[in-house]
């Protein structure tokens, strides 16, 4: 456990992570007493997930213990968490992985790389965007997604038909519900692999993590120069990680099970210190 000192860092840490979090909410007209149901469920959810012994959960006098809620707020969290009533989005990664794939599957692209126009519908055996949505989106009706496509104008469709790709990734504008499921993934993606680091702080054990920043201070009119080399650079190791992960998808056969497959990538960010 960690000495009171330790305590304090760590709350002076939160603080500075929830300030600008809170700061959303209060612009959204989201208050306190909202959000606080929103905690209180996370906090069972953690302690019945992560706090039990190997091979058995805590009980709920055990989460009671552990978040310092009542028994009675326990019971009524688990009863919130099994209903589903906090369930998450997932129209932005079906989106996501739509726009991916048509950029980086052999099947949908053509010469130097560049993404093939589709029809809609199957013709002559030849791919469509139809099987693109079917084979990358999960289960998001083709109709659907292309509509979706349109709205956020990631694509047109031709006088011919045709279908074109317009944009490779999709940022959702602010308050959308795909942008609100951007910013859960990205900033919880960055805390767990922070922590992660924190409990594996042996040489070569860690994620990597690491932060570029100007002792200083940069001149203000130097802003624009740096915010185009960041987007620049960035843009061109990110399109080489993606190529390379894309690379690595499985060739499913009948009959063969590939390996556990494992959820990752690397997120690249330009941060200003308001203060």
């Amino acid at each position: 456990m960690p000495n009171s000192e330790q305590r304090q860092g760590l709350i002076s840490a939160y603080r500075k992570i929830m300030a600008p979090l809170v700061r959303i909410l209060l612009k959204n007209g989201v208050s306190y007493g909202e959000f606080s149901e929103v905690l209180k469920n996370i906090f069972v959810e953690v302690a019945e997930r992560d706090m039990g012994m190997p091979g058995r959960k805590p009980s709920q006098a055990r989460i009671a213990i552990l978040t310092g809620l009542t028994r009675k707020e326990v019971a009524k969290q688990k009863g919130t968490l099994e209903r589903g009533d906090l369930a998450e989005q997932s129209n932005l990664n079906r989106v996501t992985r739509v726009l991916e794939a048509w950029h980086t599957d052999p099947e949908y692209t053509g010469a130097y790389g560049i993404p093939v126009e589709l029809t809609f519908e199957t013709i002559d055996d030849k791919l469509s965007f139809t099987t693109l949505v079917k084979k990358h989106s999960g289960d998001m009706a083709p109709r659907a997604m292309l509509d979706e496509l349109l709205r956020i104008n990631a694509a047109e469709v031709l006088s011919s038909g045709h279908i074109r790709v317009l944009m490779r990734a999709y940022i959702p504008q602010s308050l959308h519900p795909d942008a609100l499921e951007r910013l859960g993934t990205v900033g919880r993606n960055f805390v767990t692999t922070y922590e992660f680091n924190m409990e594996h702080n042996a040489a070569g054990a860690t994620r990597f993590e690491r932060v570029v920043y100007a002792d200083n201070g940069l001149p203000i009119e130097l802003m624009p120069a740096f915010d185009r080399l960041t987007r620049v650079k960035g843009q061109q190791l990110l399109v080489e990680l993606d190529n390379w992960l894309s690379a690595q998808e499985p060739n499913e056969k009948p009959g063969h099970t590939t390996s556990q497959r494992v959820n990752t990538g690397v997120g690249i960010y330009h941060f200003i210190e308001e203060d």
